[in-house]
């Protein structure tokens, strides 16, 4: 359970996005290739798209701006981004560039060999066009109307000079607004994993089903309870799922709704060292969808083995207990992963689609290295906010 990969809902090895709308695209543009090159009679016609336009969701430290971009017309092309700059497009001030490394881990090439018919149908880790996962935070009052993007790639590999394109014109839909609901856990000491950084494999991992490549977990978050006394997550022996003190935590409905999906009976990780080879059929552990209504659900994973106390079809209302926390399915310790996802009631299926908490405290924060949490003197009361990576939080 080293490094910060722990206490995730690792979906399987995932690529990029989904393809929805919301984007308008310009025609690239090269330099001549050198004089060595080999000749190629035309400038390759590559276009960039943002297949689910930007929703912002606030922070403590500002305003989030996630999405994705996807080149089309690159078949015969190496794909290596050497810079993106994301520019306000009223402006034509760059807003966001990550650096070399950040831009490397966010970059997904197409799949060679390309996924297969069924593997599109059923699931994937597959992707059919690259893709860059783009995440950044802004001040409140400097949130854009629209962006536009001006990307370099290098084609040293094809033996050419570098191709600079621009597009991926996209409005930042400030008319949608993050789903509000209440806490899936109650009480202090639970710390906050994978979320709100273009680095966590929440954003970067790409799911494609029913045809399309979605980012369900794109605004989720893992939740790990830690003892308030110590900070730690577990005693004596890490590799026992039950010594972790989460072990069969109570989990509540955020929201009033429909139950849509409720799985259980899938077999308790005792031994975090001894999971089995995940699966989209098992990834999400046991687990429930709720209906929130609207076009939106909340997903609740990897929860104990027969303590799922709803079924599908059941009214449930906001602090419910519909089950308890657990080892189930794709995880490597006992926590909760939760999501809220659009366009299908499928964990896997879904688009994601950004939350916010009613009310919550940050009382500290995380060191996922040492898995300890270090409180603050005085903590910091939120409302109506997505939490920061690595925090520690206290829920009414």
């Amino acid at each position: 359970m080293p490094g910060k990969s722990t206490f995730l809902f690792i979906v399987i090895v995932i690529a990029l996005l989904l393809a929805a709308g919301c984007a308008q695209s310009q025609q690239a543009s090269s330099r001549q290739p050198p004089a060595t090159a080999a000749p190629t009679a035309t400038t390759p016609s590559v276009t960039i798209t943002v297949p689910f336009g930007p929703i912002p969701v606030e922070s403590m430290n500002g305003v989030n701006i996630a999405y994705e971009l996807e080149f089309s017309g690159m078949e015969n092309m190496s794909f290596v981004p050497e810079k993106v700059e994301v520019i306000d497009a009223a402006t034509g001030k760059v807003l966001y560039s990550p650096n070399a490394s950040v831009l490397a881990k966010l970059s997904h090439r197409a799949s060679v060999p390309p996924p297969t018919a069924a593997e599109m149908q059923n699931g994937t880790a597959r992707i059919t066009k690259p893709r860059i996962s783009v995440w950044f935070v802004i001040s409140p009052d400097a949130v854009p109307e629209r962006l536009t993007h001006r990307v370099t790639l290098n084609r040293t590999a094809d033996n050419l000079t570098a191709l600079t394109l621009t597009g991926g014109d996209v409005m930042v839909q400030k008319n949608l607004k993050p789903v509000v609901v209440d806490s899936p856990v109650r009480g202090p000491g639970w710390a906050v994993l994978e979320t709100t950084s273009p680095m966590v494999h929440h954003v970067t991992s790409q799911i494609t089903m029913s045809g399309v490549t979605r980012v369900p977990q794109r605004y989720a978050q893992d939740f790990l309870y830690l003892d308030p006394v110590t900070g730690k997550a577990y005693h004596d022996d890490m590799t026992i799922a039950r010594n972790f003190y989460g072990f069969e935590k109570e989990l509540f409905a955020v929201s009033n709704g429909t139950v849509s999906y409720a799985r259980d009976g899938i077999p308790d990780i005792e031994i975090t060292t001894q999971k089995p080879a995940p699966s989209f059929d098992t990834a999400l552990g046991n687990g429930v969808v709720i209906d929130l209504g609207n076009n939106k659900y909340a997903c609740y994973g990897h929860m104990v083995n027969g303590s799922v106390r709803v079924k599908t079809g059941d009214t449930v209302t906001t602090g419910q207990v519909i089950g308890l926390m657990g080892n189930t399915g794709n995880s490597d310790a006992p926590h909760l992963h939760f999501q809220v996802i659009t366009g299908s009631s499928s964990p896997l299926g879904g688009e994601g689609y950004p939350i916010v908490y009613r009310s919550f405290a940050i009382t500290g924060t995380f060191d996922e290295d040492a898995i300890v949490g270090m409180s603050f003197a005085t903590p910091i009361p939120q409302q109506e906010r997505i939490m920061e990576n690595d925090v520690i939080v206290s829920f009414p």
